[in-house]
């Protein structure tokens, strides 16, 4: 009864701490806007080319269940993960390493408030669903709008929030590249499951096969000519043919399958609890700074004199502003900490860049600067993670000196990771896929920078970014090419470059 009370008052407390953050409700507002735009057919989902389910409370649940497990899925690991690390730097996980708390009630702690969190988006998209159905007028039958939610949704979230646990309990997938490889590990998870031939149950986590697979034979049965499958997709002025979907059938064997994995979900969190090492202080700090710690501490009871300080008077030459110093060091901060097998590989992408076809430049080119993201995500969060956002902002003229010089920093380094294309091109003669290239060299640094500044965090231009050249790569077309919007990267480079200035100058003022 004990470990069930501490157990108990550990999630709340982590729980309570969340949903009072500004992130959380930046979730409610993305989950209430995917639930609109679900609702509003804005995103359809539909069984190729153009065939629909007729808007009954069986087809809304599946619509929402979907929704919940392939973009809260997706997105909710980054919404949740963060607990162990805000321990780590607030300094109260050594309190509580200091205490009898084991590292599974701990690990079960964090997974229980996580799964609380993306619990209550579910129950909104529920809302949302039962709002959708009185607005078309449909008859509301409650249990087939929220089964799939409840029986496929939850052990999804389940899976989600264990694996948020995992990756902070390992220290080096606490930080940006375990946001990349959970991103890359959702997606090719999927993949074998939705190509397979035979449906495998255990593979189907986000239950995305289970319910495809009932939408399509009930579009087959009405439609014999349709594709089979089913997908989201944003279609503006589809004109879809409607067929009656009458739900899914839950079996014993379907119930057993997606209990299973709410098992698996505390297998998870139990392997992060064995691989935790309960706020060991030299897994934090880098060796250097422990021997410098250590220092510190043995000599803390000894008191040494101190002689006067003086400091040496700014005189007018030492006052004058250098922009170039100032980008250089912004350039050194960017790059602080990159090993030398880094840079051989952007090397090798440049080279890519210049040795292949036009075809494989643009995909050279959108694996370069995809291989920078982790460093770009630093931009405008910086000062909020070593906390000197005094100290940075009690320079003179901060907006003026101190962004630009962040901005071209981010700026050079993205070039430079494209150069090869930007030679190519030019070779090439490709006047489009040269504006293009520039218009995605201004766009990138613009948009890690006002994602920084916004947020205060790097997670964001992390999630984001990475799944907007995920698409990029997969479809090059969108990349580099005639087809490309350039003209809209451009113009929207600006607007976040707006926006970062006001929201920076905003926040100096009332931060």
């Amino acid at each position: 009864m004990k470990a069930l009370n501490i157990l108990y008052h550990m999630a709340r407390a982590d729980f309570l701490e969340r949903v009072r953050r500004y992130s959380f409700l930046a979730m409610l507002g993305l989950v209430l806007w995917l639930g609109y735009a679900s609702a509003s057919r804005q995103i359809i989902l539909r069984v190729p080319p153009d065939y629909v389910g007729e808007a009954n409370s069986y087809w809304i649940g599946a619509l929402m269940a979907m929704t919940v497990t392939l973009f809260l899925g997706w997105f909710g690991f980054y919404l949740v993960k963060g607990s162990v690390a805000r321990d780590y730097e607030t300094g109260v996980g050594q309190i509580m390493a200091a205490t009898p708390l084991t590292r599974p009630l701990y690990a079960l702690g964090k997974w229980i408030s996580n799964f609380m969190v993306l619990g209550i988006m579910v129950f909104i998209l529920m809302a949302v669903g039962i709002g959708m159905n009185l607005l078309v007028g449909a008859r509301l039958d409650a249990w087939a709008l929220v089964a799939p939610m409840l029986i496929i949704g939850m052990p999804c979230m389940a899976l989600v929030a264990a694996l948020a646990v995992l990756f902070e309990t390992v220290s080096w997938l606490r930080g940006g590249l375990g946001n990349v490889i959970c991103f890359l590990l959702f997606m090719m998870s999927m993949i074998p499951n939705i190509e397979s031939r035979v449906y495998h149950p255990m593979l189907d986590f986000a239950g995305f096969r289970l319910i495809g697979d009932n939408i399509a034979r009930a579009a087959k049965a009405a439609y014999p000519e349709s594709g089979g499958g089913c997908a989201f997709s944003v279609t503006p002025g589809l004109v879809p043919k409607y067929f009656p979907f009458g739900g899914i059938s839950w079996s014993a064997e379907t119930l057993l399958y997606r209990a299973l994995f709410l098992l698996i979900s505390v297998g998870i969190v139990m392997l992060g609890a064995f691989l935790f090492d309960r706020f060991n202080p030299s897994h934090v700090l880098p060796a250097k700074r422990r021997s410098a710690l250590s220092t510190e501490v043995s000599s803390a009871g000894e008191s040494t004199p101190t002689s006067g300080v003086h400091l040496t008077p700014l005189t007018g030459s030492r006052t004058h502003f250098r922009f170039a110093a100032l980008l250089v060091s912004e350039l050194k901060l960017l790059l602080h900490g990159m090993r030398w097998w880094w840079y051989v590989i952007a090397l090798g992408l440049i080279i890519a860049q210049l040795a292949t076809g036009l075809d494989g430049t643009r995909i050279a080119l959108a694996v370069a600067w995809t291989w920078h993201t982790l460093i770009l995500s630093r931009s405008g969060c910086r000062e909020n993670r070593h906390n000197t956002y005094e100290l940075v902002f009690s320079a003179p003229r901060p907006l003026m000196n101190q962004l630009p010089a962040l901005w071209l920093a981010a700026f050079l380094v993205t070039a430079l990771l494209g150069s090869g294309a930007l030679l190519r091109f030019l070779f090439a003669g490709e006047l489009t896929s040269l504006l293009a290239w520039i218009a995605g060299a201004l766009f990138i640094p613009s948009l890690a920078l006002a994602l920084g500044v916004v947020t205060g965090s790097s997670k964001a231009f992390e999630v984001i970014y990475v799944v907007w050249m995920y698409v990029v790569i997969q479809r090059a077309s969108a990349g580099t090419t005639p087809a490309s919007p350039w003209s809209l990267y451009a113009l929207s480079a600006l607007a976040l470059m707006i926006a970062t200035v006001l929201v920076r100058q905003w926040k100096m003022k009332h931060v």
